[in-house]
């Protein structure tokens, strides 16, 4: 059974389905204030669901937006480097006042663990103080600031570190699991930033599970025996090994395709079936361009690596072949290497190429083939292109790249 998540991440989970909520919209003509939850915020409309109610706004309806997305921007586009109590206090209270409930709890902990004697941190975290020392609550357990700051013994005493729109656990030392946390929640803001738009997707509100190992003897066997890294749908989980520090473009690779799930699950249908090709291919997308350092500089995602786009040109893979790939395909197929460059740039050419002309029709082909609406047929309809017509632009997008 699922753990049941902290009682911080209910609420802010179940705000959503109320017919008030966290996210407020001003309207221009009126100045009247909706309350809801903005499950769509793009720059050609708004969409508020109050309930079960889909509300949808253009951009000229709209005085003023305030969501817990937008607040949690600022928080994220804060650089951390160097920063100490009082700093992570500041974030703490802000994020506290913008009903950022487990970002505020996770930067009270910094706070702590940088000054276990702060008392705003120690009230804000329900500490129990006895003569000098410090009990923190996680869960059932109370732990000491020195006991947070190493690995636990046990994935037994993993610690559960709920995020805005992820349930982290792990065994790690609680720094660095506050650290993973907020990859994660900055993760998000990045793929919803490149693809809410072209593929119209809706926000997720269940939080899906990231579970972060310490150790190899704790990590759960996978679909692929070996694989460090792996996301099972069934429970909406990924599961991570870092025993040594795991491949970040792997994790990253991993972690969109459970993104990609959920947003399509959310805004397209309750199965959200995603072609393997695509999503390979936008896991690609956002793998090639993340650093290969922890926490380090990404690169501009959409770049092109030119070295697989001269992988496919020579492999010569039909768009057919890769359409109707399997997961075997890419995860055991001794030509891995030159289906997943294919996919990876099929989907650049549909989200990059002739200008991103392409990408609303293929996300309209995405929303309707997590409805199961999966064939060839169905990608030529939305881009109002024949099959040799496409295959023939992709090439073209190809050779174009590796000039």
């Amino acid at each position: 059974m699922r753990r049941m998540q902290s009682t911080c991440l209910a609420l802010v989970l179940a705000l959503p389905f109320l017919g008030d909520g966290p996210d407020r919209v001003t309207l221009e003509k009126t100045g009247k204030v909706l309350e809801g939850r903005v499950v769509f915020d793009g720059p050609s409309k708004l969409v508020l669901r109050q309930g079960s109610k889909d509300t949808v706004l253009q951009p000229s309806e709209v005085r003023e937006v305030r969501t817990l997305e937008r607040s949690l921007a600022q928080v994220l586009d804060r650089d951390l480097a160097g920063a100490d109590a009082a700093v992570f206090a500041e974030l703490a209270q802000s994020c506290a006042d913008s009903g950022l409930a487990p970002e505020a709890r996770n930067f009270w902990l910094r706070v702590l663990l940088a000054d276990p004697k702060h008392e705003a941190a120690g009230k804000a975290l329900d500490v129990q103080r006895v003569r000098d020392e410090v009990r923190v609550p996680f869960d059932k357990v109370k732990r000491t600031p020195a006991e947070l700051a190493k690995r636990q013994a046990s994935w037994k005493e993993a610690l559960e570190i709920p995020c805005s729109h992820f349930t982290l656990r792990t065994d790690l030392e609680l720094s660095l699991a506050l650290d993973v946390g907020l990859a994660l929640e900055r993760n998000y803001r990045r793929f919803y930033a490149t693809l809410a738009e072209p593929l119209e997707l809706y926000l997720f509100d269940e939080a899906p599970e990231v579970f972060v190992y310490g150790r190899a003897e704790d990590f759960p066997v996978a679909p692929v025996k070996g694989d460090p890294i792996w996301f099972a749908p069934g429970v909406n989980r990924l599961n991570v090994l870092a025993e040594s520090d795991p491949s970040i473009p792997a994790v990253v690779h991993e972690l969109t395709r459970l993104m990609l799930f959920n947003a399509l699950r959310r805004g397209a249908g309750a199965t959200a079936q995603v072609p393997q090709w695509t999503s390979t291919g936008i896991a690609e997308l956002f793998a090639k361009a993340a650093p290969a350092q922890r926490f380090g500089a990404w690169s501009p995602i959409g770049a092109i690596d030119k070295a697989d786009f001269q992988r496919v040109l020579a492999d010569k893979l039909t768009i057919e072949r890769v359409f109707n790939a399997a997961g075997n395909d890419f995860n055991a197929d001794p030509k891995r290497p030159q289906m997943t460059a294919a996919a990876y740039s099929l989907v650049h050419f549909l989200v990059f190429g002739r200008e991103g002309a392409l990408r609303a029709n293929y996300g309209r082909f995405l929303r309707e083939g997590a409805k199961g609406k999966l064939s060839m047929g169905a990608l030529t309809d939305a881009l109002s292109m024949s099959k040799d017509d496409i295959e023939r632009a992709w090439r073209e997008h190809l050779e174009a790249g590796v000039r």
